[in-house]
């Protein structure tokens, strides 16, 4: 066995050096599983684009340990605190389960003595019942130290877990690189949302963005560049966004944002204002300083109509956000401004940018 581990350890190795992978310990991970054979979906996608020549570097690495290790360990984790609570409960029911029965047993011999003392006896008799009062009270005392220490344990120990799963369901939650909410988060967020808006009649508004000719720009200047502009973008939504507002990264280079009380006009202008801020920004080479040109994005803008599903409320923004692009770039489409909408007269498109 020992000769095996050693091989498949040589093999991700070499794997990592055929394809030009620093062998960190998540890299190593994502390929000696592989070559282990221990997780066949992660296989077949390697195998997938190893078949079909597509690039294997840092970054697909970087992707795949994500998704199959990071999400996983979370999981295991939660189980593994949901068993630690499910113990702790036991235990603590053991020792009350204990305490009544030593509480009911003390009571019966209280009662014992008290009888006894209430029949007349002689001197000596009486100073025995009295240490067999005070060992009884002793007793007590030392089952109600013991039960009172098992409670404090099991609270202290109860608290850290909760502060634990917090983070980790935080963690779930929150896309690693912007630190936005993640589409599983988004997702739950537009639920509750819509549910609440049905309920009080308040509007809700919604705009899908995505950043404009982000595969060029990441093929030219590199994946670690192309992070820099992703997390850009997402330090300007949560510099323009309110504390109720919810935004997130969708996928890739698209980003969507949930606006409570907030109807499409409002809306629309939250997202221009957006949008201009970003596209003051221009890049710079940390090197030698070379501009590397300015962000841009577009953005689509839909309101919720009450009782639809929420599925045709996303696509209208997102049909708008194509329109952005069909349009030029670099600019905000109300699902207003389409031109199948019903109450449009007629589409106009905003000049080039």
């Amino acid at each position: 066995m020992a000769t095996d581990l050693h091989a498949i350890g040589r093999e991700a190795f070499s794997s990592l050096e055929r394809h030009g992978i620093e062998p960190t310990p998540e890299n190593y991970l994502v390929w000696y599983t592989h070559h282990a054979a221990e997780n066949p979906a992660l296989s077949r996608i390697i195998r997938i684009l190893e078949e079909s020549g597509d690039s294997f570097d840092e970054e697909r690495c970087r992707e795949l340990y994500q998704r199959f290790f990071v999400h996983s360990d979370a999981q295991k984790f939660l189980h593994e605190a949901t068993e630690r609570i499910s113990g702790l409960t036991e235990a603590l029911e053991r020792s009350l389960s204990a305490t009544a029965r030593e509480t009911d047993q003390a009571e019966q011999r209280l009662g014992a003595i008290c009888a006894a003392l209430d029949r007349p006896a002689e001197r000596d008799r009486l100073i025995e019942l009295g240490r067999m009062l005070r060992k009884e009270s002793e007793r007590l005392a030392a089952g109600a130290r013991t039960l009172g220490e098992q409670v404090r344990y099991t609270s202290e120990e109860m608290r850290s877990l909760r502060v634990v799963l917090e983070r980790v369901r935080r963690e779930a939650e929150t896309d690693a690189l912007t630190g936005l909410a993640n589409r599983k988060a988004f997702d739950h967020k537009l639920r509750k949302l819509a549910i609440q808006a049905m309920e009080s009649g308040r509007p809700l508004s919604l705009f899908v963005t995505d950043i404009d000719h982000f595969k060029r720009f990441n093929d030219t200047y590199g994946h670690q560049m192309g992070d820099v502009v992703l997390k850009l973008v997402a330090q300007r939504l949560r510099h323009h966004l309110r504390p109720e507002d919810v935004a997130a990264r969708y996928g890739g280079e698209e980003f969507v944002v949930l606006l409570p009380d907030t109807a499409l006009a409002p809306a629309a202008a939250i997202a221009e204002r957006i949008r201009r801020d970003i596209s003051t920004h221009r890049l710079r080479e940390r090197g030698d300083g070379r501009d590397l040109g300015r962000v841009t994005i577009s953005a689509g803008v839909a309101e919720f109509r009450p009782g639809e599903p929420l599925k045709a409320f996303f696509e209208r923004a997102d049909q708008a956000l194509y329109a952005a692009k069909r349009r030029g770039r670099n600019r905000v489409v109300r699902e207003d401004e389409l031109e199948d909408h019903p109450g449009l007269q007629r589409a106009a498109a905003p000049p080039p940018a």
